[in-house]
């Protein structure tokens, strides 16, 4: 008889174990120990470990790498808000876009207007000049801000030397 390799004197002990063959037959048959017939029936026939349960975190990580935005995973998960967004924070993180998530922050005023240019710059109502010109625009809106936090300033400073001076003009006046 040819000499078997690994794999085949395991298919061979299985499936004359399966056959009701003693570990006797089977080892003349195999060439191999009685031992190792234990140790390869054992193998085969061992229950599969359970499956660790997933932690919430990497629940909700999978379904963010799915694609669920948080609120699929609030209801899916039953957790509370802010046990999602701390989640949700982390798996940004790690994905590396917390530049993202800062300038979200801080700049969540302007999102719905961001999204409209971005939208009229996808359908071409919107072209790059005019985005250009429209981006010069919102950059001369800070110079205008502090222009007229000026101007208020001034006109504060106006109201009070009127008050003075009418003040000091009724009191001459008594």
């Amino acid at each position: 008889m040819m000499a078997l390799n690994r794999k085949q004197q395991k298919e061979l002990v299985i499936k004359m174990h399966e056959d009701g063959k003693t570990y006797r037959d089977i080892a003349k048959a195999a060439r191999i120990s009685p031992r190792d017939i234990g140790s390869i029936l054992k193998e085969h026939y061992k229950e599969p470990e359970p499956e660790k349960p997933k932690s919430n975190r990497a629940k909700a990580f999978q379904m963010f790498t799915d694609g669920k935005d948080t609120i699929e995973v609030l209801q899916t998960l039953d957790l509370g808000y802010n046990e999602v967004r701390g989640y949700y924070g982390e798996y940004l993180t790690l994905k590396n876009m917390t530049e993202f998530i800062d300038f979200y922050r801080k700049n969540q005023q302007f999102i719905p207007f961001l999204l409209k240019v971005i939208e009229k710059l996808k359908n071409r109502e919107l072209f790059d000049t005019e985005a250009d010109i429209l981006i010069n625009y919102l950059s001369q809106l800070h110079y205008f801000d502090s222009m007229k936090d000026q101007l208020q300033h001034e006109i504060n400073c106006l109201l009070l030397k009127k008050k003075v001076l009418e003040d000091e003009i009724s009191g001459n006046i008594l």
